[in-house]
């Protein structure tokens, strides 16, 4: 019927999930997930709060549907960098890069912020366990880093914690309607970021897009 022109039911409810997803994720990200409501996230899509409730059940459910989709793109991107990068600090810059070029576009903001505690249930343990997965892959990837020569003597911990503290940071200045595009967030931020732990950093980083002309 209408050869495919009008999306199906599921295809429907499935971007409308998604849109909601992006307003949640941008609005958490700026005001906090404890501070904001569900009244904000139906506010800014232009719909009653009841609407929201046909896909999630209450808040603590779309902030766990947020950092689920967040984690998501953080290990496929994580991935591809490993499939990819030549040696351990390139895994890192390419997983980087693609996860915040990826969360600019299809979430609205580089990365989801979400204070401790913000949340609970079974669920929320399941989630942190990934998270937490996650940055055990990235620590891994340091240490890899200093056995082949391309990262500097330094605790992988606290490297990880400085680069994702770095990547998340993006999301309370990051703004779409910005001079500058997500390939050059990214690039610009995972590039002087990484610089730290280099032995053998470039003389230069690339410039990013001169905003004064804007």
């Amino acid at each position: 019927m209408w050869n495919e022109a009008i999306p199906d039911r599921s295809t429907q409810q499935a971007l409308k999930r998604k849109a909601i997803l992006r307003a949640a994720a941008t609005i958490f990200s700026r005001q906090g997930s404890h501070g904001a409501t569900l009244e904000d996230v139906a506010a800014s899509l232009g719909v009653s709060k009841a609407a929201l409730y046909r896909y999630v059940l209450n808040k603590n459910d779309l902030i766990l549907a947020c950092q689920e989709e967040a984690l998501e793109i953080a290990d496929r991107a994580l991935t591809r960098g490993e499939d990819e990068g030549t040696d351990a600090l390139e895994k890192i810059r390419i997983g980087l890069t693609l996860y915040l070029v990826a969360m600019m576009e299809e979430m609205g903001v580089p990365a989801l912020i979400l204070e401790e505690n913000a949340l609970h249930g079974d669920e929320a343990e399941r989630t942190y366990e990934k998270r937490d997965a996650y940055e055990i892959r990235m620590r891994r990837l340091v240490a890899e880093g200093q056995a082949d020569g391309s990262i500097v003597a330094v605790e992988p911990k606290v490297a990880v914690f400085m680069l994702l503290g770095s990547i998340h940071w993006v999301a309370k200045w990051y703004r779409p309607e910005g001079a500058w595009s997500p390939e050059d967030v990214a690039e610009g931020i995972v590039g002087l970021a990484t610089r730290a732990l280099d032995t053998r950093p470039a003389a230069a980083l690339p410039a990013m897009p001169d905003t004064t002309t804007h």
